[in-house]
């Protein structure tokens, strides 16, 4: 199973061609519930979204069993998120193997033809398996893995900035990310709790909330990226934080926590601390816009069930 613990999208093609082999009319939420059944899904798997953070991995992925069954001519769409089996699919539905993968659809021409597959005119017989890469996931989930791959080298390139700017860029920086995140009124207010920068980095208390009620205590290191931070900075931190009666404190760095520094937080029954070292750091700015700019914006669509309801 890919994504850690879930079946692939085309493992559902076979259960869900015979699912539909009963002649009824069958809709998404339905199928969903009966390849959650037959695949022995937990509540965690069920529910795990995929990284856009709108859809699950699961819903996704039966979706497109079924689009492509569709495709195929296996299965006809009889409404909004609903279908039934042809007559073609229920001659295939008693044949079919218990597990397939999406290469098996590719007998059927129409689905070629939807995937724009180019068939080879000089043979009597195409080598479809040559002709066509199997893919393991959807293409949402491949929409999606480009995006997280796109965003690594960026993260990356952030980072090696980062390690090099100046110790005032650097509190100018961590004041831009810490007011996209929520924290604090305005950069005027966090630039004077959190003191003079200097070549280690910066330290102060913000406020979680707008009536500055609730105080975290934070600390931010331009090291080297490929520094370490250990148990000892972290211990220095706890003191920190008790020295200023402060129950919660965020440590960021460029550089990277040890394993040590890391069990050092997690020990700590009286605290709760955050530690972002130099690739979460990165991964933050690009997710607030803090440092980055949009070259470029892809709009997936989909069809207004809504739009066609209402006429």
């Amino acid at each position: 199973m890919t994504e850690i613990d879930l079946p692939r999208f085309d493992e559902f093609l076979a259960p869900i061609l015979r699912f539909a082999s009963d002649g009824k009319e069958h809709d998404l939420s339905e199928t969903i519930e009966e390849m959650s059944r037959q695949f022995n899904l937990n509540e965690e798997q069920r529910n795990r979204l995929m990284p856009n953070g709108t859809r699950t991995y699961i819903y996704d992925r039966i979706s497109w069993a079924i689009t492509y069954l569709v495709q195929a001519g296996l299965l006809i769409r009889t409404g909004r998120s609903k279908y039934k089996i042809s007559d073609e699919g229920k001659n295939e539905a008693k044949i079919i193997p218990e597990r397939v993968r999406y290469t098996y659809l590719e007998k059927f021409p129409s689905f070629v033809e939807f995937i724009g597959t180019k068939r080879n005119k000089g043979r009597n017989k195409p080598n479809y398996q040559k002709e066509m890469k199997e893919p393991e996931s959807t293409p949402d989930e491949e929409i999606a893995e480009i995006f997280k791959k796109r965003d690594k080298i960026l993260a990356n390139d952030l980072l090696n900035v980062l390690s090099n700017v100046k110790p005032a860029d650097f509190e100018r920086i961590i004041i831009d990310l810490v007011l996209a995140l929520g924290y604090g009124k305005n950069f005027e207010e966090l630039a004077n709790v959190l003191g003079q920068p200097n070549d280690q980095g910066i330290d102060g208390e913000i406020s979680q909330d707008k009536l500055g009620f609730d105080k975290i205590y934070l600390q931010a290191k331009r090291w080297n990226r490929n520094q370490t931070v250990g148990a000892k900075e972290i211990r220095d931190f706890i003191g920190a934080l008790t020295i200023k009666h402060a129950k919660k404190g965020i440590f960021i760095t460029t550089a990277k926590f040890s394993k040590e520094a890391i069990e050092t937080a997690k020990k700590d029954s009286d605290h709760i601390i955050i530690l972002i070292d130099g690739i979460q750091l990165a991964s933050l700015m690009i997710e607030n816009m803090v440092g980055v700019r949009e070259i470029q914006s892809y709009s997936l669509k989909e069809i207004d069930k809504d739009y066609f309801e209402s006429l």
